[in-house]
């Protein structure tokens, strides 16, 4: 599914014939049914195909290139701006992501208190949609830039993020976020 277009999980499922046993089942004709139901309508959103659909219209197979290139290269923007203040997990032999990172927030639950939700309030504060919280590691962020993110908007979200850090820091003995 493209950026924004509602995440993991949300598009068309296929699956190879030898694994066609393991797909939910969906009975519509019994509400008491031991079958199982993972969506709360039977067929999912028809809009997630069309929109995944005109994407790929719309950027063509050069445009699709670009923008995996422009978003690997905003995750490692980000993820070496901010690799002094926050351990980045996951990076291969030259310190680099892909098109995401994920930043370790252990530490400051450990040491101040301080939990992955809290840092994500706060960032709401600075006027950021929080990023992925816990998962897939628990206690991380997942920042995910994506290719339409400017330098501008990156860097504002950067300078939150070492704010941050510096609040934690700097109020460790008087936060109290119980």
């Amino acid at each position: 599914i493209p950026h924004g277009g509602g995440g993991p999980g949300v598009g068309p499922i296929c699956v190879a014939e030898h694994l066609s046993n393991y797909l939910p089942e969906i009975n519509l004709n019994s509400l008491n049914s031991s079958n199982y139901i993972i969506s709360s309508s039977a067929y999912g959103s028809a809009s997630i195909l069309l929109i995944s659909y005109a994407y790929i219209k719309l950027m063509g197979s050069k445009g699709l290139k670009r923008a995996s290139q422009i978003a690997i290269l905003n995750a490692n923007y980000i993820a070496k701006k901010l690799s002094p203040y926050y351990k980045v997990l996951y990076t291969n032999e030259s310190k680099l992501v892909a098109h995401e990172l994920i930043i370790d927030c252990k530490p400051f639950k450990k040491d101040f208190n301080v939990t992955v939700e809290d840092i994500a309030k706060r960032l709401i504060d600075y006027g950021f949609h929080a990023p992925t919280m816990s998962w897939p590691v628990a206690d991380t962020l997942m920042i995910e830039p994506t290719e339409s993110e400017d330098l501008n908007e990156i860097d504002r979200f950067c300078n939150a993020m070492i704010s941050i850090k510096k609040e934690i820091e700097l109020y460790k003995d008087n936060i109290d976020f119980s």
